[in-house]
This record gives C-alpha cells, structure tokens and sequence, in this order.
C-alpha cells in the first residue's frame, strides 16, 4: 500500500542529503566545536558556516543566530529571556488567541506571576486586529509575540504592519515571531519587519528533529536559561549539536535558491486539493486565509469526527493530522477553531493537511477521493445509528 503523507506541519522526512550530511559529522567532523585542536576547530568552523548560511536567508547578522534544540526551546528561551530580565511590576506582554502552546503556555505561566498579559483575539481567518494591537502596546509592554505563520490554519500575520506599529508606540518594546512554519517557505526580511527575535527549526523543511535557532537582534538583552559552558556567546550553555546544526544548514541550502518557485507549486497543489474536495463532498467548510500559507489546509466536514476520519484514511495510507501535534495530548486541543469562531457542528470534523514538495498531483486525486469516501462512509453510519 502506497503512503501518502499529508502531515508536514508536524514534521517532513529527512532528505536523503542531509541524512549523509549528518552522518559525515557524526562519523568523521565528530570534534566538540569548543576544542582548540584541529578535530575542534573543523566542528566550529561546520557550525559558524550554517550559522551564516542562516543569517543571510533573514537578512541579518550570524552573530545574531543562536542555536537551539528547536521551536519550543526557542520560543520559551526568547520569551522567559525577556520577562525574566525585567521587573515583573507594572510589567505586560502581548499575544494571540491562537499562538502555539509554547508561547501560550508561557503566556499563561506568568500571567500568573504578577505580569499583565494580553492576548489579542483574531477574525474568522485568523488574523489579527490591527487597531486592537495598537491599543495592547503602551509604554509598560515590553514584548509582542505574534506567530508569523499558524501551524493549523496557515494565515499569515502582517509582520511589517505589525513591527511599524509596535515600534512606533513603544520603540523599546521586543517584537518577537513564531516563525517555524515560515522559515524557508515565507519568505522573511528580519529588519524589514523591525523584528527583534524569531523562532526557526530543522524538521519541517527536510532537517532534522532536535534542533533549531533563534534570531536575536544585537542589543537585545535577554536572560539565559541555561548557565555553564558560555556556548553561544554564553546565550545558550551546553555542547552544540553539531550532526544537527550541519543537517539543519544542508536542509537549507538545498532550499535556498528554489523554495520561491515550490511556493507556487505547492499553492497548485493545495488549490487543486480544494476544489477536488468541494466537488465531491457537501457540508464543508475550508478555514483560514484562502491567501494564506498553501503548505497548510485546515478543513472542517459536518457529521464527521475528525480522529474517527484520521484513523480510516490511516488504514488507506494516507497521513493526516487533526491540528497541532503539540496539541494532541492537551485538553483544549481545539483553541484555534475556538478563536476564528467555527461552528460548534464543524469543530470535531476538523482535518489538517499539510504538504510537502514530496507530494504529487497524483496524490492529491487520491487523496482527496479517499476522504470523499471515507466522510461519505462515516456519515452513512451516523446517519445508521440515529435511526
């Protein structure tokens, strides 16, 4: 049986590349990067190359490029990084209603420790307003956390909009993003977005798991949340890993100079999903931004429950998700579809596709085909059992 793996939001396979990449690392450039001899110096030199390579797709500098295991490390370093510097008196913080849980989580920790925290609602497509923002960021705010790219419903926020209207209500205040289902897939100018921080991980562009980075503008003080070794400029303590910095870094390059064209063919691929599942199922509704991230699809079927769906077109091959994988073992699992204010009778049917550069049209017929079959199946024995 054919896979057909539609859950990239969650995390991609490894191209074969990087996996010979990091093997290189592990086997042969196996040096700890802060040794003086040549074994060392050879790490370090693999790790200040990715760390440019980085730097140059956002527009920055490599000194501002940290190291991370990846996008919850990353986002809970920035934030507690920033409160944990400052006094918590008199002190607020600003996200939204639909962030990922490691930034809402984080939200909601020091909501309960003496921090005003406001968190902004959206509109049914998820994104922010803008004027509701204006007000939010006064002269005791001292972050904005707002996710460039939802990991569920694939809108994207204003990031230049919103950088010109923090900055210019208070120009100290840190301007942070959320930015893992972006990076190389939206393209990003840090400066042009008056960013002061964001988030990028390895495994939703071919990289490896366990590894990602930070951009932190220079002179933006944040606390560390790990002491020891002074790693990273004494920003993140502890060995680097370097087989997944050198793996992250191939995932790059090998996307560097195409993913603006796979943007557009991936755009195709998700507008031709679309209208296949508008044709042959009744009672659907698509959400989110139809301008918004094509690598992310959040569909939402009547009279169907979406793990119950999940699980057939698992037994068919193919690989969806039902929203976060983060979220799955949460209670609120469905805070997304809450905020954009979707219809209590689509909330359980909810599906999330996400594609890859891997996926066909080919698979995309079929795909679709099974879904229509598999609603049209479980609709059926619904329908059976209220009789």
């Amino acid at each position: 049986m054919k896979e057909i793996y539609l859950d990239n939001a969650a995390t991609t396979r490894v191209h074969p590349q990087v996996a010979e990449k990091m093997m290189d690392a592990l086997v042969n450039n196996y040096g700890n990067p802060s040794s003086l001899y040549g074994l060392g110096i050879r790490a370090e030199q693999a790790v200040r190359e990715v760390r440019e390579r980085i730097a140059a797709t956002i527009n920055c500098q490599s000194q501002e490029i940290y190291f991370t295991s990846g996008g919850t490390e990353g986002n809970n370093m920035i934030i507690k990084g920033i409160v944990e510097n400052k006094q918590r008196s008199r002190m607020r913080i600003v996200t939204t209603a639909i962030e990922h849980p490691s930034v809402l989580d984080v939200f909601s920790f020091y909501e309960n420790h003496q921090v005003e925290v406001v968190v902004l609602g959206v509109d049914a497509q998820g994104h922010i307003d803008l004027d509701e923002l204006k007000t939010a960021v006064n002269a005791s705010t001292i972050l904005v956390s707002i996710m460039g790219v939802n990991n569920e419903l694939g809108t994207i926020q204003d990031l230049k909009a919103i950088g010109k209207i923090v900055k210019a209500a208070n120009p100290k205040c840190v301007f942070h993003s959320d930015f893992v289902q972006g990076y190389m897939k939206i393209p990003l100018d840090v400066k042009a977005c008056q960013l002061d921080a964001i988030t990028m991980c390895g495994h939703k562009i071919f990289g490896p798991k366990g590894v990602g980075a930070v951009y932190i503008k220079k002179g933006t003080t944040i606390k560390p949340l790990l002491h020891g070794g002074g790693q990273e400029n004494n920003m993140r303590s502890g060995t680097e890993n370097v087989p997944g910095i050198v793996g992250f870094g191939e995932a790059i390059r090998i996307r560097k100079d195409t993913y603006r064209d796979q943007l557009k063919a991936i755009r195709k691929l998700r507008s031709r999903f679309i209208a296949g599942i508008k044709e042959q199922i009744e009672d659907t509704l698509v959400n989110g931004d139809p301008d918004g991230s094509p690598y992310v699809l959040n569909v939402s079927f009547n009279h169907v429950r979406g793990e119950v769906l999940l699980h057939s077109l698992e037994a068919k091959g193919i690989c969806v998700s039902t929203g976060s994988a983060c979220s799955s073992h949460k209670k609120e699992k469905q805070y997304v579809l809450k905020a954009i204010g979707l219809m209590e009778e689509y909330k359980e049917g909810t599906i999330r596709i996400s594609f890859s550069e891997d996926i066909t049209e080919a698979d995309v017929d079929e795909a679709v085909s099974a879904i229509a079959e598999a609603v049209a199946s479980l609709r059926l024995l619904i329908k059976k059992r209220r009789k």
